[in-house]
């Protein structure tokens, strides 16, 4: 009896053992085995035809072809971007739930738009730097022509610089910087991105915008608008028009990003096969062509450096918090 008994434990203890290691064995071969031919959705938290949905239907396609798996895209609209941000928050950490998003995921934080924020998420990798933003007025202004006489204007006359854009995005901080770093006092209307904005410097009822060289370059070929300053290191238009650094010795403190995060709690391992994945993308010729055709810069970091890159950029921000908060 006493025999039986001891066996009986013993055949338990080990069917235990075998169960646990069975189950760690199963978590393992999970991340191992991912993605194993199953679809992934990328949520992308803003509206089809935009730079942010461009570019990561570009990047994402050629990622899906280097893990060999279907990714499908989706757009999941709405307050700044934080409902799609959100959706991917509350998803399984399996690795097949995966978040593209943009500079505004950290403006929407800071500025109590959404109650979360990157550090929520597993951060994957960042891979764009957008710095491609400079300042335009009307070709036909009477008040101004180049960024001298922008800047003597605003000195001039405070508070009447008029200037179109998104309350609380990215065109909003950048010029919240500009005024900062040139003294000067800028009135602000909010406009609902570039369809607003480009009718409103036509017709004169602004007097200038910051604007995404990508999307503004027709009209500047066109002599429609007049870029007086880029925000870039270089002009991208190749002309002698002034850029931030000519003009204060240093490059803009911030740019526009873009970069994929993951549920908090994906295995790490999942992670690691999706940066190798993203790295090799982004050092493709395609995309490099991708990023020259809309002057943006390919910049992958994954893993620390991409966080301590976001933290740089959310310190940024914080400066300006409540010059935000109070337009």
């Amino acid at each position: 009896m006493k025999r039986f008994f001891l066996f009986t434990l013993i055949l338990s203890v080990l069917c235990l053992s075998v169960f646990a290691g069975g189950a760690a064995d199963s978590s393992s071969s999970g991340a191992d085995s991912w993605p194993s031919g199953k679809t992934i959705q990328m949520i992308i938290p803003f509206g089809a035809g935009g730079d942010t949905d461009l570019h990561c239907r570009v990047l994402t396609d050629l990622v899906s072809k280097e893990l060999g798996v279907n990714i499908v895209c989706t757009n999941v609209t709405g307050t700044s971007g934080s409902i799609g941000a959100r959706q991917v928050l509350d998803a399984d950490p399996d690795g097949y739930t995966i978040l593209w998003h943009q500079t505004s995921f950290l403006m929407a934080s800071m500025l109590g738009i959404a109650n979360f924020g990157y550090w929520d998420f597993d951060t994957a990798c960042t891979v764009i730097d957008d710095k491609s933003s400079f300042v335009c007025s009307s070709a036909s202004s009477d008040k101004f022509s180049n960024f001298d006489e922008f800047v003597e204007y605003g000195k001039e006359h405070p508070g009447e610089l008029l200037t179109g854009l998104s309350i609380g995005g990215d065109s909003h901080l950048y010029t919240l910087i500009l005024a900062d770093k040139l003294g000067l006092d800028i009135s602000y209307v909010d406009l609902d991105g570039t369809k607003d904005v480009i009718p409103a410097i036509l017709n004169g009822s602004i007097d200038f915008s910051m604007g995404i060289y990508g999307t503004y370059k027709d009209y500047i070929e066109n002599g429609d608008f007049n870029a007086m300053c880029y925000l870039s290191d270089e002009a991208l238009d190749g002309s002698d028009t002034p850029t931030w650094k000519d003009l204060t010795g240093e490059s803009f403190p911030i740019g526009k990003m873009f970069g994929y995060w993951f549920p908090k709690g994906t295995p790490q391992e999942i992670i690691d096969k999706f940066n190798d994945a993203v790295e090799k993308a982004v050092s493709s010729d395609e995309f490099k062509e991708h990023c020259a055709n809309y002057y943006v810069t390919p910049a992958f970091k994954e893993g620390a450096d991409a966080v301590a890159y976001l933290d740089d950029y959310y310190a940024v921000m914080q400066e300006y918090k409540d010059q935000l908060l109070v337009q």
